[in-house]
């Protein structure tokens, strides 16, 4: 599950998009003996993510599918001490080399914290077997930047937490991933 602990990242950077108008933080963190295929997949999976980290949280595919390389999902829960937080989101996802996947999140509608977001995960091999994921977060904030920052790493750490405890994805995963990235059987063939 979530919690709200361990926000601080040796080597977080403050970034900026002044194109856009946002301005967030990149960092990079360690999610352990996992390959990165492996790791995209797992996350990949907005429902699943969701019941293992929100408890609560509703979802709703608003178009496309997990076996598509792009998808909008609707997620609202309740966050502790505000009322329900609701954000729709642009999921895209693409293998960059062999090794390498990258998912972006464009959160195009605007909500209680931001006019709009954008993040980028870039799942990649680490040292020893192990897999990096290097986190671009921008807002347009409408609350402290400092706020968004804390949350996108407290997000990374508890999908850390999810890989060093063993969690593997599914066949169901891996192949709806592997079909996204243009590398498996599509739902429409």
């Amino acid at each position: 599950m979530w919690q709200q602990e361990d926000t601080e990242i040796a080597h977080a950077e403050s970034v900026h998009d002044e194109a856009r108008g946002m301005r967030g933080v990149r960092f990079v963190i360690e999610l352990g003996h996992i390959d990165p295929l492996d790791a995209a997949a797992v996350w990949w999976d907005q429902h699943g993510s969701a019941r293992e980290l929100f408890p609560g949280a509703e979802c709703e595919m608003q178009s496309g599918s997990y076996r598509e390389p792009s998808f909008v999902l609707r997620m609202s829960v309740s966050l502790p001490g505000a009322s329900r937080f609701t954000q729709t989101s642009r999921f895209s996802a693409e293998r960059v080399s062999p090794e390498v996947f990258v998912v972006v999140v464009d959160a195009f509608e605007e909500n209680m914290l931001w006019t709009r977001g954008r993040a980028t995960h870039r799942f990649s091999p680490g040292p020893d077997g192990t897999t990096l994921l290097e986190v671009t977060s921008l807002y347009a904030p409408k609350v402290p930047i400092a706020v968004l920052n804390q949350a996108s790493l407290a997000a990374a750490r508890a999908h850390q937490r999810r890989y060093l405890s063993g969690r593997r994805p599914t066949d169901e995963e891996r192949e709806q991933f592997l079909s996204a990235i243009g590398a498996g059987p599509r739902a429409d063939a």
